[in-house]
């Protein structure tokens, strides 16, 4: 295009609605008028704040148009994919700041593509959490797809690595720990992510790792599921794992092992998978087998993180940490070791009984995984016993004092709401008899009667027994002086828990 004058640039920053003739006229009264060089006009346009450098450029190239979307101005290009273009953006009316992603024109005639943009999209509208970013809109017009965010003031992860290089490792475990709690908040919506890669985690500027993209590895990857083997552009690293482990499309274990590949490109500042754009070579087994152990890069890295990072990546998907829940412990587990001084430096011949340790550890956890236990009980020391011996365990446990108060958390329900425990331990102590009667209440309330339930009895108390039903296979009373590996084996089998 040959070099617009002042006047020109001027009608077509009109035409394409970026400011009113008025703010045009302001701006060119402040010059001097419209007999000024167009590059006077184009640097008090910038910075006066009316017009950005990219919406400048887009205008001397001819572009009237792709300025809006709804009430969304583009304010400059922030980031490019292969399918979508991120741009900071501001609301016309509220002057909110947001991210507005936009698919690209080279699928605005892909109507599989557009659906499943929009859909995956209105999937994850609804997660919250603060290491995701939420998206708050998803609209299409003029043919073009588009979805609104927050806008996250920092740089994507992958830009943070290639400047710094090999991060410090309690860093990286900072950052893995943020990404573990965002996968396993979506996970127990029924969310896998199916794009963890280091460009699709923002970091704020406060350090905090955001995820992006939840749920978008779908879009124009209809081809995974065809038979002849062929794989959509963004989930091929998925697609070459789960054919070398014989897992099914969105096992959330997927997820677990590209986080560990992350985590290892953090701590060692080279990727763990070398990078290729050919698929078959990225599909290829030998890319997930041949692997370099990390302590080629990083030789005096801590016995705990080399273990944590194996267990992540294990290409045996049973052996691998199975959930992100079980990721957030376990890397918790590791910061919380290296915090209080275990720094002790990789050494193979630990690997047994480390992995001993690991399995040990999660089976424990695993007994009380997502179960809830109400205690009812007024003794201080047995409220703390009980607390600390359970949670080991896995257990997530709610003390109440009052009898009636406890009851009325189930018998007051709403019936859409989910149950405050999964069951009721009750102390008699010193609450007496009136443990005993909410013992009653509980095993033949409408809300209450099927729920597992335990009644402990000091030694003075045995003959209460007498006093209540336990014909129901979860219903128990046990004595006192008892210990809570007892109360364990109850809850096991009233709740179905694994053995440890």
């Amino acid at each position: 295009m040959s070099e617009q004058t002042t006047d020109q640039l001027a009608q077509l920053i009109y035409e394409s609605h970026l400011l009113e003739m008025n703010q045009i006229d302001q701006v060119l009264s402040s010059l001097g008028g419209r007999n000024i060089p167009v590059e006077q006009f184009e640097k008090a346009l910038v910075q006066q704040e009316y017009l950005t450098n990219w919406q400048l450029t887009r205008l001397k190239e001819g572009n009237r148009r792709g300025y809006f979307f709804g009430n969304w101005k583009l304010l400059y290009l922030v980031g490019a994919g292969t399918f979508a273009r991120v741009y900071r953006a501001v609301h016309k009316k509220t002057g909110d700041v947001k991210a507005v992603k936009v698919l690209r024109n080279r699928y605005a005639d892909d109507e599989t593509a557009r659906d499943r943009f929009i859909q995956e999209a209105r999937t994850v509208m609804d997660l919250r959490h603060p290491n995701i970013v939420p998206i708050h809109e998803v609209e299409l017009e003029r043919g073009r797809c588009y979805m609104v965010m927050d806008f996250v003031e920092g740089q994507n992860l992958r830009d943070y690595v290639r400047t710094q290089g090999k991060l410090k490792i309690s860093a990286a475990l900072d950052i893995a720990r943020d990404l573990a709690s965002g996968l396993d908040y979506a996970m127990k919506r029924g969310i896998c992510h199916r794009d963890m890669k280091l460009s699709n985690v923002l970091l704020s500027s406060r350090g905090q790792a955001k995820l992006v993209d939840f749920g978008l590895a779908a879009v124009n990857a209809a081809e995974d599921d065809d038979a002849d083997g062929s794989f959509g552009p963004r989930s091929v690293d998925y697609a070459g794992l789960e054919k070398l482990t014989n897992v099914r499309r969105n096992d959330q274990r997927s997820d677990i092992y590209f986080l560990g590949c992350m985590l290892y490109h953090m701590i060692a500042g080279a990727p763990p998978l070398y990078e290729t754009r050919e698929r078959i070579k990225r599909l290829s087994p030998k890319r997930f087998k041949e692997i370099a152990p990390i302590t080629n890069y990083v030789p005096q890295i801590a016995h705990r993180v080399v273990i944590l990072i194996n267990r992540m990546m294990d290409l045996n998907p049973d052996s691998r940490i199975q959930n992100p829940s079980q990721a957030v412990i376990e890397i918790d587990g590791v910061i919380n070791a290296i915090r209080s001084g275990d720094a002790t430096i990789y050494d193979p011949a630990l690997i047994q009984q480390h992995a001993e340790q690991y399995a040990k550890l999660m089976s424990m956890q695993d007994e009380g995984r997502n179960h809830s236990i109400m205690l009812v009980e007024t003794n201080p020391k047995i409220q703390d016993a009980f607390r600390e011996k359970l949670k080991e365990v896995g257990y997530r446990v709610l003390i109440m004092s009052s009898p009636l108060r406890a009851y009325e958390r189930f018998a007051n329900l709403d019936p859409a709401e989910s149950i405050p425990a999964d069951a009721v331990i009750i102390g008699c102590s010193q609450l007496g008899m009136a443990g005993v009667e909410a013992f009653n209440d509980f095993s033949t309330g409408q809300m209450t009667k099927k729920l597992p339930l335990i009644l402990m009895l000091d030694s003075k108390q045995s003959h209460w027994e007498s006093l209540v039903d336990t014909s129901a296979e979860n219903h128990a009373v046990i004595h006192m002086p008892l210990k809570v590996k007892e109360v364990r084996e109850h809850l096991r089998k009233m709740l179905n828990s694994p053995t440890t």
